[in-house]
Protein backbone atom coordinates (compact mmCIF):
# COMPACT_ATOMS: atom_id res chain seq x y z
CA UNK A 1 0.00 0.00 0.00
CA UNK A 2 2.74 2.18 0.97
CA UNK A 3 4.66 1.43 -2.01
CA UNK A 4 1.60 2.85 -4.55
CA UNK A 5 0.76 5.83 -2.28
CA UNK A 6 4.31 6.50 -3.34
CA UNK A 7 4.00 6.07 -6.97
CA UNK A 8 1.00 8.55 -6.49
CA UNK A 9 2.35 11.28 -4.80
CA UNK A 10 5.64 11.03 -7.32
CA UNK A 11 3.24 11.19 -10.29
CA UNK A 12 0.70 13.98 -9.55
CA UNK A 13 3.35 16.99 -9.70
CA UNK A 14 3.39 15.97 -13.18
CA UNK A 15 -0.64 15.86 -14.20
CA UNK A 16 -1.07 18.80 -12.04
CA UNK A 17 1.33 21.18 -13.50
CA UNK A 18 0.47 23.61 -16.83
CA UNK A 19 3.11 23.29 -19.40
CA UNK A 20 4.16 26.74 -20.12
CA UNK A 21 2.85 27.97 -23.56
CA UNK A 22 5.51 29.28 -26.35
CA UNK A 23 4.25 32.69 -27.80
CA UNK A 24 5.22 36.22 -27.99
CA UNK A 25 3.93 37.96 -24.53
CA UNK A 26 3.24 41.89 -25.19
CA UNK A 27 4.15 44.52 -22.86
CA UNK A 28 0.76 46.47 -24.47
CA UNK A 29 -1.79 45.50 -27.31
CA UNK A 30 -3.30 48.96 -27.58
CA UNK A 31 -1.07 52.16 -27.74
CA UNK A 32 -2.88 55.48 -28.18
CA UNK A 33 -1.25 59.05 -29.47
CA UNK A 34 -2.54 62.52 -29.05
CA UNK A 35 -1.46 64.11 -32.53
CA UNK A 36 -0.43 67.74 -32.89
CA UNK A 37 -2.20 69.94 -35.91
CA UNK A 38 1.23 70.26 -37.19
CA UNK A 39 2.19 66.18 -37.09
CA UNK A 40 1.47 64.20 -40.67
CA UNK A 41 3.03 61.40 -39.15
CA UNK A 42 3.95 59.24 -35.80
CA UNK A 43 4.68 56.36 -34.64
CA UNK A 44 4.25 53.79 -31.48
CA UNK A 45 6.82 50.62 -30.91
CA UNK A 46 4.92 47.66 -29.40
CA UNK A 47 7.37 45.60 -27.44
CA UNK A 48 7.34 41.98 -26.87
CA UNK A 49 9.15 38.62 -25.14
CA UNK A 50 9.20 35.22 -26.57
CA UNK A 51 8.01 32.51 -24.13
CA UNK A 52 7.11 29.51 -23.43
CA UNK A 53 10.81 27.60 -23.94
CA UNK A 54 10.06 27.85 -28.17
CA UNK A 55 11.60 30.11 -31.00
CA UNK A 56 8.66 32.12 -32.49
CA UNK A 57 8.52 32.60 -36.18
CA UNK A 58 6.57 35.80 -37.23
CA UNK A 59 5.41 34.90 -40.86
CA UNK A 60 3.77 38.52 -41.21
CA UNK A 61 3.14 41.67 -39.83
CA UNK A 62 -0.38 43.17 -41.92
CA UNK A 63 -2.00 45.71 -41.72
CA UNK A 64 -5.52 46.63 -43.43
CA UNK A 65 -5.05 50.57 -44.03
CA UNK A 66 -3.06 52.19 -46.75
CA UNK A 67 -2.27 54.85 -44.18
CA UNK A 68 -0.63 52.35 -41.35
CA UNK A 69 2.79 50.64 -41.70
CA UNK A 70 4.11 48.23 -39.78
CA UNK A 71 6.76 45.64 -39.67
CA UNK A 72 9.58 44.14 -36.93
CA UNK A 73 12.57 46.22 -35.91
CA UNK A 74 15.52 45.57 -38.07
CA UNK A 75 13.77 42.90 -40.13
CA UNK A 76 14.11 40.21 -37.76
CA UNK A 77 11.23 37.55 -38.31
CA UNK A 78 12.53 34.64 -36.15
CA UNK A 79 13.24 34.80 -31.87
CA UNK A 80 14.63 32.76 -29.66
CA UNK A 81 13.01 31.51 -25.99
CA UNK A 82 13.49 34.52 -23.77
CA UNK A 83 14.27 37.16 -26.66
CA UNK A 84 12.53 40.33 -27.31
CA UNK A 85 11.59 42.31 -29.85
CA UNK A 86 9.77 45.11 -31.23
CA UNK A 87 6.77 45.95 -33.73
CA UNK A 88 7.41 49.47 -35.21
CA UNK A 89 4.63 50.98 -36.68
CA UNK A 90 3.80 54.30 -38.80
CA UNK A 91 0.55 55.79 -38.89
CA UNK A 92 -0.07 58.93 -41.87
CA UNK A 93 -2.73 61.12 -40.45
CA UNK A 94 -3.99 62.50 -43.94
CA UNK A 95 -6.99 63.81 -43.56
CA UNK A 96 -8.09 62.09 -40.49
CA UNK A 97 -10.00 63.85 -37.97
CA UNK A 98 -11.21 62.82 -33.84
CA UNK A 99 -10.94 59.06 -32.80
CA UNK A 100 -9.36 56.99 -34.90
CA UNK A 101 -8.34 53.02 -34.09
CA UNK A 102 -6.01 50.94 -36.57
CA UNK A 103 -5.08 47.38 -36.46
CA UNK A 104 -1.72 45.17 -36.73
CA UNK A 105 -2.28 41.73 -36.94
CA UNK A 106 0.78 39.74 -35.94
CA UNK A 107 1.01 35.97 -37.60
CA UNK A 108 3.12 33.70 -36.56
CA UNK A 109 3.81 30.01 -36.28
CA UNK A 110 2.38 28.65 -33.29
CA UNK A 111 -1.03 27.12 -33.58
CA UNK A 112 -2.07 28.29 -30.06
CA UNK A 113 -1.28 32.37 -30.95
CA UNK A 114 -1.39 32.17 -34.43
CA UNK A 115 -2.44 35.88 -34.95
CA UNK A 116 -2.21 38.39 -32.28
CA UNK A 117 -4.20 41.89 -32.48
CA UNK A 118 -2.48 45.42 -32.07
CA UNK A 119 -4.09 48.41 -32.15
CA UNK A 120 -3.03 51.74 -32.52
CA UNK A 121 -5.38 54.93 -31.31
CA UNK A 122 -5.05 58.32 -31.82
CA UNK A 123 -6.78 61.13 -31.27
CA UNK A 124 -6.92 63.87 -34.18
CA UNK A 125 -7.83 67.44 -33.10
CA UNK A 126 -10.04 69.11 -35.63
CA UNK A 127 -9.61 72.94 -36.76
CA UNK A 128 -12.77 72.96 -38.91
CA UNK A 129 -16.90 72.47 -37.64
CA UNK A 130 -18.90 71.99 -39.89
CA UNK A 131 -22.90 72.08 -39.40
CA UNK A 132 -24.22 69.77 -41.04
CA UNK A 133 -21.09 68.34 -43.03
CA UNK A 134 -23.24 67.10 -45.92
CA UNK A 135 -26.39 68.30 -48.05
CA UNK A 136 -29.31 66.17 -49.60
CA UNK A 137 -31.60 66.93 -52.26
CA UNK A 138 -34.37 64.29 -53.28
CA UNK A 139 -35.06 63.60 -57.03
CA UNK A 140 -37.44 65.98 -58.15
CA UNK A 141 -37.41 68.45 -55.20
CA UNK A 142 -37.28 72.49 -55.60
CA UNK A 143 -33.58 72.69 -57.02
CA UNK A 144 -33.22 75.60 -54.19
CA UNK A 145 -29.93 76.21 -52.02
CA UNK A 146 -28.70 75.07 -48.62
CA UNK A 147 -26.78 75.93 -46.55
CA UNK A 148 -23.56 74.72 -44.36
CA UNK A 149 -21.38 76.93 -41.07
CA UNK A 150 -18.12 76.50 -42.05
CA UNK A 151 -16.46 77.24 -38.93
CA UNK A 152 -12.60 77.83 -37.48
CA UNK A 153 -12.27 76.12 -33.83
CA UNK A 154 -8.00 76.24 -34.35
CA UNK A 155 -6.69 79.49 -32.43
CA UNK A 156 -5.60 81.27 -35.10
CA UNK A 157 -7.51 82.63 -37.85
CA UNK A 158 -8.18 80.87 -41.39
CA UNK A 159 -9.85 82.37 -44.29
CA UNK A 160 -11.41 79.78 -47.00
CA UNK A 161 -9.84 80.32 -50.06
CA UNK A 162 -11.69 78.61 -52.80
CA UNK A 163 -14.81 76.03 -53.71
CA UNK A 164 -14.22 73.26 -56.05
CA UNK A 165 -17.38 70.99 -56.70
CA UNK A 166 -17.09 67.95 -57.97
CA UNK A 167 -20.09 68.32 -60.32
CA UNK A 168 -20.99 71.02 -62.86
CA UNK A 169 -24.50 71.20 -61.90
CA UNK A 170 -24.00 71.45 -58.08
CA UNK A 171 -23.23 75.49 -57.84
CA UNK A 172 -21.04 76.36 -54.82
CA UNK A 173 -20.51 80.01 -53.24
CA UNK A 174 -19.15 81.52 -49.67
CA UNK A 175 -19.81 83.99 -47.88
CA UNK A 176 -17.46 85.29 -44.88
CA UNK A 177 -19.81 86.04 -41.69
CA UNK A 178 -16.75 87.04 -39.33
CA UNK A 179 -13.17 87.07 -40.49
CA UNK A 180 -11.24 83.94 -40.23
CA UNK A 181 -13.63 82.29 -38.17
CA UNK A 182 -17.01 81.62 -40.14
CA UNK A 183 -18.39 81.23 -43.34
CA UNK A 184 -21.33 80.08 -44.71
CA UNK A 185 -21.20 77.80 -47.79
CA UNK A 186 -23.96 77.24 -49.79
CA UNK A 187 -24.97 74.69 -52.27
CA UNK A 188 -27.39 75.14 -55.56
CA UNK A 189 -28.13 71.95 -57.43
CA UNK A 190 -28.82 73.46 -61.55
CA UNK A 191 -31.55 70.77 -61.63
CA UNK A 192 -32.94 67.61 -58.96
CA UNK A 193 -34.28 65.65 -62.13
CA UNK A 194 -31.81 63.16 -61.68
CA UNK A 195 -30.00 61.49 -58.68
CA UNK A 196 -26.15 62.58 -58.01
CA UNK A 197 -23.31 62.21 -55.78
CA UNK A 198 -20.37 64.50 -55.01
CA UNK A 199 -17.60 66.25 -53.13
CA UNK A 200 -16.82 69.79 -52.35
CA UNK A 201 -13.29 70.80 -52.07
CA UNK A 202 -12.63 73.80 -49.08
CA UNK A 203 -9.67 74.80 -49.69
CA UNK A 204 -8.18 77.32 -47.36
CA UNK A 205 -4.91 78.92 -45.95
CA UNK A 206 -4.39 77.10 -42.88
CA UNK A 207 -0.97 76.78 -41.09
CA UNK A 208 -0.44 72.80 -41.64
CA UNK A 209 -0.63 71.34 -44.50
CA UNK A 210 -2.76 68.94 -44.52
CA UNK A 211 -5.90 70.65 -43.49
CA UNK A 212 -5.91 73.33 -46.32
CA UNK A 213 -7.95 71.09 -47.77
CA UNK A 214 -11.51 69.76 -46.82
CA UNK A 215 -13.89 67.48 -47.93
CA UNK A 216 -17.57 68.00 -47.76
CA UNK A 217 -20.46 66.09 -49.47
CA UNK A 218 -23.77 66.62 -51.21
CA UNK A 219 -25.69 64.03 -52.97
CA UNK A 220 -29.63 64.03 -54.52
CA UNK A 221 -31.31 61.22 -53.68
CA UNK A 222 -34.43 59.03 -55.59
CA UNK A 223 -37.20 59.52 -52.63
CA UNK A 224 -37.96 56.94 -50.59
CA UNK A 225 -40.95 54.16 -51.54
CA UNK A 226 -43.26 53.81 -48.47
CA UNK A 227 -43.94 50.22 -47.69
CA UNK A 228 -46.88 48.86 -48.76
CA UNK A 229 -50.00 48.59 -47.01
CA UNK A 230 -51.52 44.99 -48.36
CA UNK A 231 -51.33 42.00 -46.59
Amino acid sequence: MKTVLSVLLLCLPVFCASPARAGLTFEKTELAHKATHAEKEFGVEFKFKVTGGKTIKIQDVATYCSCLKAKTKDGRMEFKDGEEGIIETAFELGSFEGEVAKQVVVITDDPAQHEITLTVRVTIPPIYKVVPESLAWTVGEEAKPKTMKFSIVDAKDIAVTALVSSRDNMLAEVKEVTKGREYEITLTPTTTAEPMLGVLRVETNAPYPRYQKRLLFFNVTKPKVPPSSKP
